[in-house]
């Protein structure tokens, strides 16, 4: 019986026994539990040793007649695990790479199966060890063991029996049983096993960072007592993937892989893998109260409490007696101390705690009450470990670092700055604070300029509510008290996106003062980016003081989310501050097909611009060749950090690959593209096609009659139309072969348009 065949006659005895079971006249059927055919013959161990191979990738034909089972230990019950899942016996585990999704709807963990092998494949993908599919790995001229139609394994796998809760039981063992071995017995003992580790930390935890970025899969680190480390790789499709990582010290369970640059990660189930007290407590986003801080004292564990700044130790005193040791005021004599009371009017040294600030910090230049006596009666976050300080209730362990404290109101600050977010990166001394959703502010680049960007794209948790703030300005002590900065954006239709601009008296938006600012913006254009626009000079002279500037992106539910972008940002500078002129260039957004992931199967894609791919497959630059990534494709044009995506058009004359744009504005002055051969094929050849009104008004014939493997050919070439108009890429089949032959890829294509207006990019 198949899988899906007994969980349908499971869902429908359950219907029967629910519309039945108040006539007693009808007996109840009997409950159908699914009984394996086959009878186990080999343990796991033993498969895994009878056809080791050394090596990140191979894939052979099992031949005998061996029948496995095991209880399924791990699946995509939570996205963390995707088209994978994995089996253990008593003597091991491995995957089974699946292409397919929502596994868990019928493979449930501690659900029995029993595997009928003969004459099927098990091998290495990128190291880990698998039950999969014959796939050719051209960049290495190897098949290794890719992802198997769920078709295909239902044709030999059998369920046995009901899931049986807790039937399957993690391996006990420690990061040093593994770590740094990637000897034979060591990878058959724990590649695919579920594991349980004991007594570690994540690295950087702080109540606030996640489990995974908004936008990525991330690989976090936790680290045993001795600093042992491991790798936890979690996704950002997995429903925890924004839950803070815990504080604490705890326990995890989960798969152990093997990857390809020979390092062990580990890879959770679910929320449930992670046995640490989820109490958070004590952290940057749940700080104790200063008496919470003091019930504390002596735990030695390091944590964040709040309270008001009321005063500083008075001179010559070296041990804190009363409340004549302290003095209740603004400007104090000294700048080494703050005394932090539960509320602004507290003058109880009893109920205070005594914060040090060390000689040379930032914290003491920012919050010290001689030369920042605004600070008086404010809030304040700080960091440390609750201890005695010259004999009263104090904070320990704080270095002074702009990470260990935080300030409800602005002190100190620049008296000018100039920002050009160059090669693409957010620089430090900015704060990307995420107010709602699961996206943030980023550093980009296109063309070698760089700047910063939003946008709520790929996001899956609205409202996006992003902000990025600079560092702290001196107004009051700037010569030229005006600020200048550029955007552009990308409207892509949206509908409910707002950007924003704002004087914040502190960088938090959730509880600054806000003075919005009225800027010259970017409209949004009918299709791509705008121009670059220029705010105009923004007076600041009204603000008397130390403040943040706020460049805030918002937006809820959108069919398609804007892209704001920023860009040198000026404060307290003189003379004209309009931009050098910029070359106006366009470039297709091959990056936004299928969801911003490349795919090795042929097929049609439709980017968010509307360049349409038909009869391809999507190709993206890396660092190695592992079909569909590909090194020889490399970056976006003008990026450092962003890889280029390449629809491949097929040869195969009965499905022939060919790349159209959507309808483009503002003439063609110059068109320009990359374009290789990623596979062994003998011979390229395609057409390029310039469209207007339904008619090829220009065309060319791209051919290499014997081209190289991963050579980078350049096409460029001078249009010179007005009006609007259409690009064609036709792969002309060269071989006529109706198979997978003359594949040819594009990318980084980009064309000038006839007007001299900024750059475009997706």
């Amino acid at each position: 019986m198949t899988t899906k065949r007994f969980y349908f006659y499971l869902c429908m005895l359950l219907l029967l026994t629910a519309t039945t079971g108040c006539k007693e006249d009808f007996d109840n059927p009997p409950m159908i539990v699914p009984r394996a055919t086959h009878t186990p013959n080999t343990t796991i161990a033993e498969l895994k040793a009878k056809y080791w191979q050394d090596g990140r990738n191979f894939c052979d034909t099992i031949k005998e007649d061996i029948v496995i089972h095991g209880w399924i230990s791990g699946n995509d019950a939570s996205g963390n695990l995707y088209k994978v899942m994995y089996i253990q016996d008593e003597t091991g585990g491995i995957g089974i790479s699946l292409d397919a999704s929502s596994l868990a709807t019928n493979y449930r963990v501690g659900q029995e199966i029993v595997l009928n092998l003969k004459n099927r494949w098990i091998g290495k993908y990128n190291g880990q060890y698998l039950l999969g599919y014959p796939e050719w790995y051209a960049a290495q001229s190897v098949w290794e063991a890719g992802r198997m139609q769920l078709q295909v394994f239902e044709e030999f796998c059998e369920l046995n029996g009901l899931p049986v809760s807790g039937k399957v039981q993690p391996v006990e063992c420690s990061i040093t049983d593994f770590q740094g071995k990637n000897d034979t017995e060591t990878q058959l003992k724990f590649s695919g096993q579920l594991v349980r580790i004991s007594d570690l930390t994540w690295d950087g935890a702080d109540g606030t960072l996640t489990f995974s970025e908004p936008d990525a899969t991330t690989n976090r680190t936790v680290s045993d007592a001795n600093g042992n480390q491991l790798t936890v790789r979690n996704s950002n499709y997995a429903d925890f993937h924004g839950d803070p990582l815990p504080v604490t010290q705890g326990n995890l369970t989960g798969i152990l892989v093997m990857t390809g640059s020979d390092q062990w990660q580990l890879f959770l189930r679910d929320l449930d893998d992670v046995d640490f007290d989820m109490n958070t407590k004590g952290t940057k986003g749940d700080p104790y109260t200063v008496p919470e801080f003091i019930e504390n004292q002596g735990n030695g564990k390091s944590r964040w409490v709040t309270g008001y700044i009321v005063g500083a130790v008075a001179p010559e005193v070296t041990s804190i007696s009363d409340n004549d040791d302290i003095e209740w005021k603004a400007p104090t004599t000294l700048a080494t101390t703050l005394v932090i009371a539960p509320s602004p009017e507290v003058t109880d040294i009893t109920q205070c705690i005594v914060v040090p600030l060390p000689q040379g910090s930032k914290f003491r230049e920012q919050a010290n009450l001689v030369d920042n006596p605004e600070a008086y009666k404010t809030q304040i976050w700080v960091k440390g470990t609750s201890e005695k300080y010259m004999g009263a209730n104090g904070v320990g362990g704080n270095s002074g670092t702009t990470d260990e404290f935080r300030m409800s109101i602005a002190t100190g600050g620049l008296t000018e700055l100039t920002e050009g977010f160059d090669g693409g990166n957010l620089p430090t001394e900015w704060f990307n604070v995420v107010v709602s959703g699961d996206k943030k502010w980023y550093g980009t680049d296109f063309q070698g300029n760089g700047y910063a960007a939003m946008t709520g794209y790929r996001g899956t948790n609205p409202p996006f509510d992003a902000w990025l703030i600079s560092p702290a300005l001196a107004i009051s002590k700037a010569q030229h008290k005006n600020l200048s900065f550029r955007t552009q954006v990308n409207g892509y239709g949206n509908k409910t996106t707002i950007f924003e601009v704002y004087v914040m008296s502190s960088n938090d938006p959730t509880t600054a003062t806000l003075v919005k600012l009225n800027p010259t913006i970017a409209t949004a254009p009918a299709s791509g980016y705008s121009d670059w626009a220029q705010s105009g000079e923004l007076d600041l002279s009204q603000f008397d003081g130390t403040y943040f500037i706020g460049f805030r992106f918002y937006a809820t539910q959108d069919a398609n989310y804007a892209t704001w972008c920023v860009d040198d940002v000026k404060f307290n500078f003189t003379g004209s501050d309009t931009p050098e002129p910029q070359p106006v260039g366009t470039r297709a957004d091959f990056e936004t097909m299928n969801g911003g992931e490349p795919k090795s199967s042929y097929g049609s894609f439709t980017s968010t611009a509307g360049w349409t791919a038909a009869n391809c497959n999507l190709l993206k630059g890396g660092d190695i060749d592992s079909n569909p990534v590909f090194k020889f494709i490399g970056m976006m044009d003008g990026s450092t950090t962003n890889y280029a995506f390449a629809p491949c058009l097929n040869g195969k004359t009965s499905a022939t690959g060919k790349v159209t744009s959507p309808m483009l504005t503002g003439g063609i002055a110059k068109l320009k593209f990359n374009y290789g051969m990623p596979y062994g094929d003998t011979h390229i050849k395609m057409s390029v096609d310039i469209v207007q009104n339904g008619n090829t008004v220009k065309t060319w014939t791209v051919e290499q009659a014997q081209p190289v493997k991963y050579q980078v050919y350049t096409f460029e070439e001078t249009v010179g139309l007005t009006g609007n108009f259409q690009i064609v890429f036709t792969n002309l089949s060269p071989t006529a072969q109706d198979a997978n032959k003359d594949r040819i890829c594009i990318w980084n294509v980009n064309w000038e348009n006839q007007s001299a207006r900024a750059p475009r990019r997706r």
